[in-house]
């Protein structure tokens, strides 16, 4: 019974810990997210890429005159969440079983199966 006492703390900490490692992190999200998206609404593309450890999003936006405007943002992360910093925080959510990107407020995106034109 001494045993038992002491063995079930120590296999219930050993299963714990075998449990949070196998959650994902957002780390694990990020490198999964890399690549061009285009938008389900008609919303400017992005490409969210990797740079010095930092992970960005590049928006792609035609202008009236036919030319292509780019801004870069930087993701960030607070309280487990992605947001990127755009001037006001938008919340950067990835479903990875349909592998489809939420943004709020921005809409849904959808993998880009051609690349952007930059």
């Amino acid at each position: 019974m001494k045993h038992l006492k002491f063995l079930f703390p120590v296999l219930l900490c050993t299963l714990l810990l075998g449990l949070s490692s196998c959650k994902e992190t957002n780390a694990d999200r990020l490198r999964a997210m890399r690549g061009d998206w285009e938008s389900i609404k008609n919303r400017p593309a992005f490409t969210l890429f990797e740079e010095n450890g930092q992970y960005r999003v590049t928006t792609y936006r035609k202008t009236y005159r036919g030319t292509i405007q780019t801004e870069t943002y930087q993701i960030s992360e607070r309280d487990g969440n992605l947001f990127i910093e755009t001037g006001l925080s938008v919340l950067l959510t990835y479903d990875k079983e349909n592998d489809r990107i939420l943004l709020s407020p921005g809409g849904e995106y959808k993998r880009s199966n051609q690349p952007i034109k930059k």
